[in-house]
């Protein structure tokens, strides 16, 4: 059993760990009666949820019923279609019907992560510019004064 992760890069650290299972299990979700790709990555976080609390089968359907109810409650206010964030909410939400984390903890975490993935949005759309460093503004614009 892991112990609750108490910061929000913490999280952000189990948050990936958990990703990366579940990702590694998805050729045997057929096996249960599951077909699930990378996209539908979040069906899984309240499951991994489970095995990472070493919580009892018995609080499983309480997880996934958090998660999903989470998740459909979630979409359009989200950026829902990076698989990422979508298992992000998924898990913590699985915390959060489970009892183990605030509101105020998944609020926090999922604005961290929600953050952290604009910037890298916003750098990805940025690369294709040519010197990146030193882009020309219009004359009279620049604020510096030298």
């Amino acid at each position: 059993m892991r112990p609750i992760p108490q910061t929000a890069a913490a999280w952000v650290d189990e948050i990936a760990a958990a990703y990366e299972d579940a990702r590694e299990a998805l050729p045997f979700t057929p096996v249960v009666g599951v077909v699930a790709g990378a996209r539908e990555l979040f069906h899984l976080a309240p499951h991994v949820a489970i095995k990472f609390r070493g919580l009892p089968e018995s609080r499983r359907h309480t997880a996934v019923e958090a998660a999903l109810s989470t998740y459909v409650a979630s979409e359009g206010s989200m950026p829902l279609d990076d698989p990422r964030l979508a298992f992000a909410l998924c898990y913590l939400a699985s915390h959060f019907g489970l009892n183990l984390v605030s509101q105020d903890t998944v609020d926090e975490v999922m604005d961290h992560l929600t953050a952290s993935s604009m910037k890298m949005k916003h750098s990805r759309s940025r690369e294709g510019m040519p010197n990146k460093g030193m882009q020309r503004t219009a004359p009279g614009t620049s604020k510096r004064r030298c």
